[in-house]
């Protein structure tokens, strides 16, 4: 289903008919159907365009923070905001190289925030930074420690933008950690950030899903904020 440039995928809009099914007509309200049961009371489709914008929000902050620390125009387009369920995310991944860089999130909702690199991109980008701070270190096709701190910096402040347009619209604060950085198979270090944030295949995510366009680096990697069940339906809950 689609609203906007809002998705519920097949799975969780399954998931949301079957606890509704459950909750108005048959009365089931057991331990293992909770969160669903709370996040169908919670949900409702006129908020999808309050997340939308969110969404757009956060984008365009992303997107000036990389124009000034790069000198180049820089656009993060959100190419998808998604109610998802992991299990279906986990279908699409393969077992290729990628480099995460994460920030968790926490205080009334709390999750994860990942930029998803290739190799290539994460020297595009960390280059294009260093170059715009006038600092270069001489090892242009390698990985090295001081392009690896600017890719940390780059998920810092592309995930804070994120994370303080959610708390902004909550009307809250949230605290954040400092930025990882881990390189590894996509599908390995995905089940493993599912699994740290205690989401299940069939609990239903937030997904925002995002590109970055800028003049020398391309459309090179994507922004990715994952909240578990209890953490959505306190966002449903405040906006």
């Amino acid at each position: 289903m689609k609203r906007g440039n809002v998705y519920i995928s097949p799975k969780s809009w399954e998931i949301i008919m079957e606890s509704i099914i459950n909750e108005e007509i048959m009365g089931e309200n057991n331990s293992n159907k909770d969160k669903r049961s709370n996040f169908v009371k919670n949900f409702y489709l006129s908020g999808l365009s309050k997340i939308e914008e969110i969404g757009k929000c956060a984008a365009k902050k992303a997107a000036d923070f990389i124009t000034n620390l790069t000198g180049n125009p820089a656009e993060i387009g959100v190419l998808k905001v998604m109610l998802i369920t992991p299990y279906e995310i986990k279908k699409g991944l393969k077992d290729e190289e990628k480099i995460f860089t994460g920030i968790d999130f926490s205080g009334e909702i709390e999750g994860v925030g990942v930029l998803i690199f290739s190799e290539e991109s994460a020297l595009k980008l960390s280059k294009s930074m260093l170059a715009g701070m006038g600092m270069d270190d001489g090892n242009d096709n390698v990985l090295d420690d001081m392009k690896i701190s600017a890719i940390k910096e780059a998920c810092n402040l592309i995930i804070s933008a994120y994370v303080d347009t959610l708390a902004n619209f909550m009307n809250t604060s949230l605290n954040m950690t400092p930025p990882s950085f881990v390189k590894g198979p996509e599908r390995e270090i995905m089940e493993k950030i599912f699994k740290d944030h205690n989401t299940g295949d069939n609990d239903i995510i937030l997904t925002f899903k995002s590109k970055l366009y800028s003049q020398g680096i391309g459309s090179g990697f994507e922004v990715l904020i994952i909240m578990p069940p209890d953490s959505l339906n306190t966002l449903f809950q405040k906006i």
